[in-house]
């Protein structure tokens, strides 16, 4: 029997730009002021079809299919379940940052409190549960699409998980 892989993909043509993804991750992460591990950026307004348009990038852990922040942690804090999701071990993390150096798409954040690095888990609590995770439950432009990678490709096309993911199935 095959696992299930999943995927958490942001349609961010859809997006308002509401901030309701990170907060629901902040609260569901007990995060504090600062730290994101879903951050919307506001893109410059261009004009989109002859209309003024305003734009956002939504920045977060891709869980990665081959992770760059796994392959560089020295202490092997860093692993990628079978099911796709990539986590980082609080009690192994010796707080080095090279995972945070390494990651391409910079969403690893450094806990101060803490002294380790800690990035989105994609809610994997609540997907054990079968459950969404926090971001796609509260968003309100149903923007962001999550679980099994097959049900994913079917809500934002297969082409365009296959470019989020950087590799063909």
């Amino acid at each position: 029997m095959k696992v299930k892989e999943y995927a958490l993909v942001i349609d961010m043509v859809e997006c308002c730009g509401c901030l309701s993804c990170s907060v629901a991750c902040k609260q569901e992460h007990d995060l504090p002021v600062g730290p994101q591990w879903i951050t919307v950026y506001r893109d410059d307004i261009r004009m989109i079809e002859g209309r003024p348009r305003q734009r956002y990038t939504v920045t977060h852990c891709m869980h990665c299919h081959a992770p760059k922040c796994m392959k560089a942690c020295p202490e092997n804090a860093i692993s990628r379940r079978s099911d796709g999701i990539v986590l980082i071990d609080a009690s192994t993390c010796t707080g080095c940052r090279i995972c945070m150096e390494a990651c391409p798409f910079g969403v690893i954040r450094f806990d101060e409190g803490r002294g380790i690095a800690r990035k989105c888990d994609l809610c994997v609590s609540r997907l054990d549960k079968g459950k969404q995770p926090a971001c796609a439950a509260a968003c309100i432009s149903h923007c962001i699409h999550a679980g099994e990678v097959a049900e994913v490709a079917t809500k934002v096309g297969d082409n365009r998980l296959r470019l989020w993911r950087n590799e063909t199935f």
